[in-house]
């Protein structure tokens, strides 16, 4: 595809980010821009047996727990192997749908609002700390966590193609080592720390795939000083879900597929194993500040795929571009409207966060 697939992946992202990036500054809209275009490229020569997998790891969020199996793991990273990029072709690039700080602003600002103000400055952490993040994903939000406190910031995560995004960020921006770091683990497994690393702890929407809560959660308390503090922020269903209504569970079923959620807890679940960790939960609450529905922002999002999947789908009937890419745009959106729905109703929430410190 050679050039023809350069062009057309530059071509993608400017409209994108026509269509995604105003108002943003010049410096934000470059980064969004160059980002999308590469992550377009990705796609467009992204081997067959990859497009397959990714697929094919849907199977996953069908199951209520993970069991820790080879092929489970083998599952997630399919996944994420492909999603990384088609979230980062818009708004997304971290991979969650934030609280919602300012409905005026769009996914991207409210993303930067709430690791700033919502997480990182009830962490009470700053220069000469040092911050664990468990399931970093591409190291975006350890970089604005590290940026924004003066902290070091140690990011975990499975897939080593998006630690490898991580590290060649933080090595282009010169805070590799100074201020980032990054490993490759599960943390389904012993977490690859000494005991009383860490000043803080946090995670974004990335605790779906554990097999034991209070074991992790144990695992954290041993690698944090004492006194420590940590902020969870995750998908929880609410009390006004019916599972024995059989449109709600057709909804919730597409939520989590959405949303790639494997388990679904409820937030006394999360409340129990901090007790049985060590932690004292000092705050439980939604984190939204429009009562929790993050549908409006889901639905700019939404805009923006739609029509990113018109253009896609207007190139790929002239031949210009491989059929894969509709058909993994067309995975990514499905379940849009389900979950706008599923919120509309307060079946669920993304947005719920926990903040306790170790006793």
């Amino acid at each position: 595809m050679g050039s023809c697939t350069t062009f057309l992946a530059v071509l993608v992202a400017l409209l994108s980010g026509l269509c995604a990036y105003g108002g943003m500054t010049p410096a934000v809209a470059w980064y969004r821009l160059s980002t999308s275009a590469l992550s377009v490229y990705a796609l467009l020569t992204l081997p067959k047996e990859h497009v397959d997998d990714f697929l094919e790891s849907y199977k996953l969020f069908e199951q209520e727990m993970i069991t820790g199996t080879a092929k489970e793991h083998a599952q997630i990273v399919d996944y994420y192997k492909v999603v990384n990029h088609l979230c980062a072709i818009g708004e997304v690039e971290k991979m969650y749908i934030p609280p919602v700080m300012d409905l005026n602003q769009g996914i991207f600002a409210n993303q930067m609002l709430w690791e700033e103000k919502g997480m990182a400055d009830k962490l009470d952490i700053g220069a000469g700390k040092r911050v664990l993040d468990v399931g970093c994903g591409r190291g975006r939000i350890a970089h604005h966590v590290a940026s924004h406190t003066g902290a070091h910031v140690t990011g975990l995560n499975l897939d080593p193609g998006q630690i490898k995004f991580a590290k060649d960020y933080a090595t282009a921006k010169g805070m590799m080592g100074s201020s980032l770091d990054f490993k490759q683990g599960n943390y389904n497994e012993p977490l690859p720390f000494e005991n009383e690393t860490f000043d803080a702890m946090y995670h974004v929407q990335a605790l779906t795939y554990v097999t034991d809560l209070t074991r992790l959660l144990k695992e954290i308390n041993r690698v944090l000083k004492p006194g420590a503090k940590v902020s969870f922020l995750d998908w929880f269903v609410l009390p006004a879900y019916d599972a024995s209504d059989p449109h709600h569970r057709h909804l919730m079923a597409e939520v989590k597929a959405v949303l790639g959620a494997v388990w679904s807890p409820l937030p006394s679940d999360y409340e129990k194993a901090f007790a049985a960790a060590g932690f004292e939960v000092l705050l439980s609450e939604e984190a939204s500040k429009d009562g929790g529905h993050q549908w409006p922002l889901v639905k700019k999002a939404e805009t923006f795929y739609l029509a990113a999947n018109a253009f896609v789908k207007f190139l790929t009937n002239l031949g210009l571009i491989p059929g894969h890419v509709l058909v993994l745009m067309d995975r990514l959106s499905k379940g849009g409207e389900s979950f706008i729905e599923a919120d509309q109703k307060s079946l669920f929430t993304t947005s719920w966060q926990f903040v306790a410190q170790k006793k």
